[in-house]
């Protein structure tokens, strides 16, 4: 094997096939970039961070998905501080307070590359009574300490990274699709890129981001990873004019509220506000999927948010992904490859929306590109009464929710990955490989997926003093 060239960081497949680095990162989202940050802190490990998609300063909006940064970068940039909801995935490995300390460490980071302290919330006293207001209504309202960036500075955030690691003589292989490890002996030894050229390592972190979370599972099952299934979330967005949510906005910015459905008892909850944003297309291999964001100067009239409910199998189907999968495939189709958007008065009725129905709306919808149909065609029963319960549950908190003119787009899916099992330093049952990221069913957002990647990147970190 060749010896890694010094003093080059954005490198081409011709420069890797056949070295061997000290750390190969799959992957180049926040987990892979903070795994590769916090390795590289020893100058004398050789790391190597691959991703499929293009540098950040080459990736446009349209590649969503894929590319250095992840796709975060394009997103609405919330940036959560407070070890709840996706943050509790670690809790099995690490307890609250060694948890915080770690988010700690990702707040550090992104306030070094340029993020303002613009905490919310704004006033505890203020939203305290939001909270009990909400209980009094059966309804759950977290509190989270978070900074909102915005979708349009977010980007020049995570080329500050990128640039960092390549000061740090990361280096970087973009446009690079990886189709396998190699294990000999049950332990790692480099990767097998999509044109079968090796590229060898003495450890790997497999970071590929929720997108690509099918790929992990395909590894874990060729490779024999110990792993469970999760749940699932389906439901749709819901965008309304933004007088609704600008009361619980201008104090929390994050709202997420959770409650129980009267027919089903099920788990049902908001995620992912934008106030004053748009909905956004995100583009999957087989079919589309609707998310938010909002810009920092928030040039919408309206808001919206992701309103999903859990789904757990156990018989005979446990994997929630395939089933998530279907119902997104589904709506895709009879969208014409398109999301759906509906009136929620249609959808009561038993409706279909039509173009002519859309404009006798309050509000304009934010995503031209939606198609006018019927929700309750392509979402299973069970989903779409949820969702409808649910919004009337809200309205007693969010005065307007439930109006005729609020819009629906489907399909909204929060896909979590099977959760790898793995040990503290996040390493799985093959020596030397190791998950960050919510690939592995470990973290659902940007600052956790960070955190998972400190702890991979440190563990190799302190094996290799």
């Amino acid at each position: 094997m060749e010896k890694v060239s010094e003093n080059k960081t954005n490198f081409s497949i011709k420069d890797c096939v056949n070295q061997e680095y000290d750390i190969i990162i799959i992957g180049a989202g926040p987990a892979g970039m903070f795994a590769a940050l916090e390795a590289s802190t020893n100058t004398k490990l050789k790391i190597l961070l691959i991703d499929k998609g293009k540098l950040i300063g080459e990736r446009t909006k349209q590649e969503v998905m894929n590319g250095f940064g992840g796709a975060g970068t394009f997103s609405d940039g919330k940036l959560h501080f407070t070890p709840v909801l996706s943050h509790e995935k670690m809790f099995h490995l690490y307890n609250e307070k060694e948890y915080t300390n770690l988010i700690k460490e990702v707040e550090k980071t992104f306030l070094d590359f340029g993020v303002k302290p613009d905490y919310y919330p704004k006033n505890i006293e203020k939203t305290n009574l939001l909270v009990e207001h909400s209980q009094k209504n059966n309804i759950k309202l977290y509190v989270r300490k978070t900074i909102h960036v915005g979708s349009d500075i977010l980007p020049n955030i995570m080329k500050n990274f990128q640039d960092k690691l390549e000061k740090n003589n990361v280096g970087l292989l973009a446009e690079t699709e990886v189709s396998d490890i190699i294990v000999e002996n049950n332990e790692a030894k480099g990767i097998i890129l999509k044109d079968g050229e090796k590229i060898f390592s003495k450890n790997i972190i497999c970071a590929p981001g929720r997108y690509n979370a099918k790929w992990m599972q395909d590894l874990a099952k060729k490779h024999g990873l110990k792993e469970i299934y999760d749940k699932i979330e389906v439901g749709v967005r819901v965008e309304f004019p933004s007088s609704v949510l600008k009361k619980h906005a201008d104090l929390m910015y994050e709202t997420v509220f959770k409650m129980y459905t009267p027919t089903y008892d099920d788990v049902i909850r908001t995620f992912c506000p934008c106030p004053n944003g748009h909905v956004a297309i995100e583009q999957y291999e087989d079919f589309v999927c609707v998310n938010g964001h909002s810009n920092s100067n928030h040039d919408s009239e309206n808001s919206n948010f992701a309103f999903v409910t859990e789904i757990a199998l156990t018989e005979p189907l446990e994997n929630t992904r395939a089933y998530a999968n279907f119902i997104a495939q589904g709506v895709t189709l009879i969208g014409g490859g398109k999301p759906i958007i509906q009136r929620l008065k249609d959808l009561k009725k038993g409706r279909r929306s039509t173009p002519e129905r859309i404009m006798h709306s309050h509000i304009e919808p934010s995503l031209k590109e939606a198609v006018p149909g019927d929700i309750g065609m392509s979402m299973p029963y069970r989903i779409t009464k949820n969702i409808i319960e649910g919004i009337e549950m809200l309205d007693k908190v969010l005065p307007g929710l439930n109006g005729d003119s609020t819009f629906l787009y489907a399909p909204e899916v929060k896909f979590r990955s099977n959760k790898i099992l793995t040990n503290k330093n996040l390493e799985t049952n093959i020596k030397n490989l190791y998950v960050a990221g919510d690939a592995a069913g470990i973290s659902g957002n940007i600052v956790g997926a960070g955190v998972t990647g400190i702890i991979a990147g440190k563990a190799i970190k302190e094996k290799n003093k």
